[in-house]
């Protein structure tokens, strides 16, 4: 057992509410937001109930940062994980510590500073592209928008596809489905239902086919020459550094998974927040029209009218860098909602955590929401503030207190590549767009959090109208 951490500066709790059998089960499910919330007051180290198994969720960001960093005793794994790996396989996002480390070593080059130089051309053109086909004073589905347009970009970054790829369009149009899929089988409290022929299913387990089929495909053409991925795109990496074919198809699962919901819900709501601010919103785009290069041409060349402009003048990382207001928008959407917001780890040896003695298999829960809302470490945590991120503000701020990517050595592969696509993507929509709630009450459902396996601002409808 580790020596005991600084129990007397810690508060450990029970949770209130427990039901007979299910325990706090039916609350994380039915509205987790509030629930972990009120927790947050409990203690540092709450101990939940999740049916007859006990769970502990950690509410302190020193105790967080010591789970998330301290391999030896906390791996993946919970009941999360657990329902995660069929789906993910031995992907970055779900092996144990040991085979972790190895992946982690071939993957990082892919997301090095000097990589980002054409993954930059792909996210503007995609960027202009998306926005482009729409018209001033419609009302659009903001996430119908958003889950493609992450989608493509991340598939062609991948692939080293361009964008009328078959391959990239076949994700883009099975990706809503696939995700919502993996949400429902990691909230169903019996495997039977995820069996059941229902029309949710069919369409989950097409999309997995699909989805399966275009990574599958992509992999094939690499190893047979007929896509030399001379670009050294995330194919090119992994053949290169001996991955098999199964194992090369984990790790694609894996980045389309946890890089295009989690991003795409962020945009989504970083669009919101805007849309409510006029005064912001137009701040933001002051900026990123004097930061970003111009559009040297309007031209376009899609069959669907969204179509990317020709001769674009370079853009570099040190242009995106420049964006410090849209940064600050986006750093703040993702304290609010960050979106990996609840995970999971399990004890693999006895450990002492807060004066608590934890056994092996004990699940600890993790939410970088709940630490996200503390009113000790946030004033006014409810309130969307960029000015949270300003340096003299944030500057003492415990390191632990802003965790959207976690931690540690298992903390997000791709956190730059991700904060870089939704700042771009912010500057360039807000620099050609207003967004604005349709006319007339808006219900409250409609801009309610949906935490699934992000958190979603669905159905968000925003009303368009132009800057041009």
């Amino acid at each position: 057992m580790t020596a005991p951490t600084a129990a007397a500066s810690h508060r450990t709790a029970r949770a209130p509410g427990a039901l007979p059998l299910l325990g706090h089960a039916p609350a994380l499910v039915r509205d987790p937001l509030p629930f972990l919330r009120s927790l947050a007051g409990q203690g540092d180290l709450v101990e939940l109930r999740l049916g007859p198994k006990r769970a502990v969720l950690v509410c302190s960001p020193e105790l967080f940062h010591q789970v998330l960093t301290d391999t030896r005793h906390f791996d993946k794994g919970g009941p999360l994980f657990d329902k995660l790996r069929p789906f993910l396989g031995d992907g970055l996002g779900s092996t144990p510590h040991d085979v972790h480390r190895r992946q982690r070593r071939q993957l990082q080059p892919a997301f090095r500073p000097e990589a980002f130089t054409r993954y930059l051309a792909v996210m503007r053109e995609e960027v202009l592209a998306a926005s482009a086909g729409w018209r001033d004073g419609a009302v659009i589905e903001v996430e119908q928008h958003a889950y493609p347009l992450i989608a493509r970009i991340i598939t062609r970054t991948m692939f080293s596809a361009d964008g009328s790829s078959a391959a990239v369009a076949a994700i883009a149009a099975a990706y809503p489905d696939f995700h919502q899929g993996i949400g429902r089988q990691m909230r169903s409290p019996f495997r039977l239902l995820d069996r059941l022929p229902t029309r949710a299913n069919r369409r989950f387990r097409r999309a997995c086919r699909v989805v399966g089929q275009v990574v599958d495909g992509a992999i094939d053409a690499r190893r047979r020459g007929r896509d030399t991925g001379t670009e050294r795109d995330l194919l090119t990496l992994m053949a290169g550094e001996g991955l098999t074919d199964r194992e090369m198809h984990d790790q694609v699962v894996t980045m389309l998974t946890g890089g295009i919901g989690t991003s795409a819900s962020a945009l989504g709501w970083a669009l919101h927040f805007l849309s409510r601010d006029e005064v912001l919103a137009d701040a933001v785009a002051r900026e990123a029209r004097a930061v970003l290069p111009p559009d040297t041409s309007g031209r376009t060349d899609r069959d669907d009218g969204s179509r990317p402009p020709a001769a674009l003048p370079p853009l570099t990382l040190a242009d995106v860098n420049r964006l410090d207001l849209a940064r600050r928008v986006v750093a703040e959407t993702l304290r609010y909602y960050p979106s990996a917001w609840f995970y999971s780890r399990t004890v693999t040896a006895p450990v002492e955590l807060a004066g608590e003695h934890l056994r092996p298999g004990t699940p600890v829960l993790l939410s970088p929401y709940l630490v996200h809302h503390r009113p000790d470490l946030y004033p006014e945590p409810e309130l969307f503030d960029v000015d949270r991120w300003l340096p003299e503000r944030h500057a003492g701020l415990p390191r632990q207190a802003y965790v959207p990517f976690g931690t540690g050595s298992r903390k997000c592969i791709g956190d730059v590549y991700a904060l870089t696509e939704i700042t771009l993507a912010v500057a360039v929509i807000a620099s050609r767009w207003r967004l604005e709630p349709p006319p007339g009450p808006v219900p409250r459902h409609l801009v309610e959090p949906r935490p699934w396996t992000v958190i979603h601002p669905a159905p968000l409808r925003l009303r368009l109208h132009s800057r041009a």
